[in-house]
């Protein structure tokens, strides 16, 4: 893969060290000055102030813990900066400096936990945010509605805590450097223009998908909102391409052949949702895997209606894929992608639209689509048409121009490396 870093493995296990993320890059030497940590129901937002530009950053997961690898930085602040704070989900966080002009953050945590960690730009300051497993859907929300909506007042937290500069640790400290592994971390980071986006609108030709009640049909709105997309990402200096730009069909090995064929670096497939119950709403997004749920089996079997009789959800080419995505990390760099997405496409319209947008969360799912993709690929299900009132949104132009940049911001953080999602 082209990309000079790797986004944090979404589901690493006791004792496994994953690729590394590299947050920031190219500024200038700068000192860790602040911790806090602010309690936002079930979620512990951990905030690591700096005297300068917040520094590039290397995340790595080992075991229980997560490592957050500081360049160009000292440590000013006590080796166990929320000594007495740290609480379920985590267990301690510790400042270590090491040689080389290079930190450490270590933060141990209490059984399964999801993670979020972002640089936000202009603040001087690295959140990260842990929650136990499953216990908040849209992590990393908040975190993009802090680096990329109009700053508004904070809501008020249950507690916060925050610490003044202190001296640097002695050498007898209980926080004795920990000897720091071989590191690959760049100075460097490719530029967004140097990555290709190949955007999938769902559907097309003969293969209407699904349809709303006012007879909007899915292959319309997808390439609607799939050509939106491409000016998006084209306007943050990302490339893009669609696999169609007419109504045309395309079969869906074919689609992930032209990905692959241009080198994509992401594989973004658009669809439109359809439920039994017209209540239903909200945005899904999956990546490649396999499932036991019962919603996902049915809308994977729809979706793959036009792979020509493949739709089994226990499918043996599929489990191959599968084995062969696990064994290159693709899965799990889809996995953060697909959290990213969702999380943004959530936070922007609600923003955008004073709505309450049901965030379905990121799913994994055997959509065929995905299969065989060289890249990591997502499927976003942009919303119900079988809602009257969200097949509506969904036709409407602005709401098509909120989701399609609010899709393409999440790639944009997803590229530049300054979010990061996953679990421990």
């Amino acid at each position: 893969m082209r990309r000079m870093m790797a986004v944090a493995a979404a589901a690493a296990t006791i004792g496994a060290m994953v690729a590394p993320v590299i947050v920031g890059a190219g500024l200038p030497a700068s000192a860790l000055t602040a911790a806090r940590i602010e309690h936002r129901g079930p979620t512990l937002e951990i905030h690591f102030g700096f005297s300068g530009p917040a520094p590039p950053l290397e995340l790595s997961t080992h075991g229980i813990e997560l490592w957050v690898e500081l360049g160009r930085t000292r440590i000013a602040i006590p080796p166990r900066p929320l000594f007495g704070y740290e609480t379920a989900p985590i267990a301690s966080v510790r400042a270590i400096e090491l040689a080389g002009g290079r930190s450490r953050i270590v933060v141990e945590v209490i059984g399964k936990a999801d993670y979020a960690i972002a640089r936000l730009r202009g603040r001087n300051e690295i959140v990260l945010r842990v929650a136990s497993a499953g216990a908040d859907p849209n992590i990393a929300a908040p975190m993009i509605v802090h680096d990329d909506a109009p700053r508004r007042p904070a809501a008020p937290v249950a507690r916060a805590v925050a610490f003044a500069p202190a001296p640097k640790p002695r050498a007898n400290s209980r926080a004795q450097p920990i000897a720091s592994t071989p590191s690959n971390m760049s100075e460097e980071i490719r530029q967004p223009g140097h990555f290709l986006v190949m955007i999938d609108p769902g559907h097309g030709g003969y293969d209407p998908g699904t349809q709303s009640s006012a007879g909007a049909e899915e292959k319309d709105l997808a390439l609607q909102i799939a050509t939106r997309l491409k000016s998006a990402l084209e306007a943050r200096g990302i490339r893009a391409e669609l696999t169609r730009s007419t109504d045309v069909f395309i079969s869906l090995a074919e689609r992930t052949r032209i990905a692959n064929r241009a080198g994509a670096d992401l594989f973004v497939s658009i669809h439109l949702n359809s439920s039994p119950n017209t209540d239903t709403t909200g945005i899904e997004v999956y990546y490649l895997n396999n499932t036991t749920d019962r919603a996902t089996i049915r809308l994977a079997r729809m979706e793959n209606a036009g792979a020509g009789g493949y739709g089994a959800a226990d499918a043996s080419n599929l489990n191959y894929i599968l084995t062969d995505l696990r064994q290159n990390y693709k899965a799990s760099e889809a996995a953060s992608v697909a959290k990213m997405i969702d999380a943004q496409t959530v936070a922007d319209l609600d923003a955008g639209f004073g709505l309450k947008v049901n965030a379905l969360g990121a799913k994994m799912g055997p959509f065929y689509v995905l299969v065989g993709a060289h890249m990591p690929a997502v499927l976003v299900e942009c919303g119900f048409m079988s809602n009257a009132g969200e097949a509506a949104r969904l036709a409407s132009a602005d709401y098509q121009e909120v989701l399609a940049g609010a899709v393409a911001g999440a790639v944009a953080h997803y590229f530049n490396a300054d979010l990061a999602v996953g679990n421990l």
